[in-house]
């Protein structure tokens, strides 16, 4: 049995390309632009881009030691 025999009826393409501009929307709302192109790109594109950030990280001199807070003071 293919995947495309187990998708329910309502689910068209139509719907799903709805449904992902809805997350996509979300991501853009709950993280930024960036982070929520970032979310949405193949695994491996996302970890190639996080392992970029934390060297430019380094590079800059920024200590990475300290727990993440989550917000910006």
């Amino acid at each position: 049995m293919n995947r495309r025999e187990r998708r329910p009826a309502w689910l068209t393409p139509s719907v799903r390309r709805y449904i992902r501009r809805v997350a996509y929307d979300f991501h853009v709302r709950a993280f930024g632009e960036e982070m929520a192109r970032v979310n949405f790109l193949p695994l491996e594109e996302r970890k190639a881009y996080i392992r970029d950030m934390i060297d430019h990280a380094r590079d800059r001199s920024v200590r990475l030691k300290k727990p993440a807070r989550g917000v910006t003071p």
